[in-house]
């Protein structure tokens, strides 16, 4: 079973059919039938006059079709205070917001996200070993049925279920949860971003296995996709990672000279001043061009 995964074509759809509308009816002195049909079948984006227009004949407000993005920043805004609390160590500061988040936020996900992260704190202070924290987080996934009602939530357990494994040496478990995940469908941009960061994950841990040219042949096909959608930042890190592997099947030099400036380029491009430094002070000479104070 796939977890629910909503593109703006499937709320259009499941919204008509609710009330008993056809795509003519839908579409008449707005456009056209074959318009609506792509829609729905998520080969084409509607413009947002379009999907006003839509709206206002099927009687539902526009910010319906915006609820994943709205809980994704949303999800992502604690995540990032959580993770900040990880790094610093601010335990007790860490519970006092969770209890905080889990009284004032009820929506379903903000709640679950709550569990995950007490899991993750009751892991970091040393009161589960790791494995006794996975078994929870799956337990956490299994009560709250999350592969039918949250694919954000989902992915986003799984993924730290992965790193878990990962941090502790049992890549091959890792390596099975990435490649279940990757068998989702992705249709929207915000899920094609996530699959980013699985993609992200699931490359590093393929080098960890050496499995090196199932690994570029993996990063040459999401440098493609992540071309598509313009993002910058992961592009940086897929040929970061090209470079990697070419390295590690001793390719020509001129070829993983060119992955790693390209991935230099895109460090400069989004401010990602780390990877930036990591590459000046380690991989200078494996640049297509001196850096200025990298001797």
């Amino acid at each position: 079973m796939h977890p629910a995964i909503h593109s703006v074509g499937d709320k259009i759809k499941q919204e008509r059919k609710k009330q008993g509308m056809t795509q003519k009816a839908l579409c008449e002195g707005i456009c056209s039938q074959a318009e609506i049909s792509k829609i729905e079948n998520n080969r084409n984006s509607p413009t947002i006059d379009l999907l006003q227009q839509i709206c206002r004949r099927l009687r539902i407000p526009v910010t319906q079709f915006f609820e994943d993005e709205i809980v994704a920043q949303t999800l992502n805004e604690i995540d990032q205070k959580m993770l900040r609390h990880m790094r610093e160590k601010t335990y007790i500061e860490m519970k006092k917001d969770l209890d905080n988040y889990a009284k004032t936020n009820r929506t379903f996900e903000v709640q679950a996200l709550v569990r995950y992260h007490q899991q993750l704190l009751e892991y970091e202070k040393g009161n589960n070993d790791y494995r006794t924290c996975i078994s929870l987080l799956l337990k956490l996934v299994a009560e709250e049925k999350l592969i039918e009602k949250s694919f954000l939530l989902y992915t986003r357990i799984q993924m730290a279920i992965a790193v878990l494994y990962t941090n502790h040496e049992e890549f091959n478990h890792s390596h099975q949860i990435y490649d279940d995940l990757l068998k989702l469908p992705y249709r929207t941009r915000e899920y094609k971003k996530i699959k980013m960061k699985i993609m992200y994950n699931y490359l590093r841990n393929l080098y960890r296995l050496k499995r090196f040219e199932e690994g570029l042949q993996k990063v040459e096909l999401i440098i493609e996709e992540t071309k598509e959608l313009q993002d910058l930042t992961y592009l940086g890190h897929f040929y970061y990672q090209k470079g990697f592997f070419l390295e590690s099947l001793q390719a020509t030099e001129t070829s993983i000279k060119e992955s790693y400036t390209i991935a230099y380029s895109f460090f400069i491009a989004t401010n990602n001043h780390a990877y930036q430094k990591i590459l000046e002070t380690h991989i200078s000479d494996l640049l297509l061009f001196p850096i200025d104070g990298s001797e």
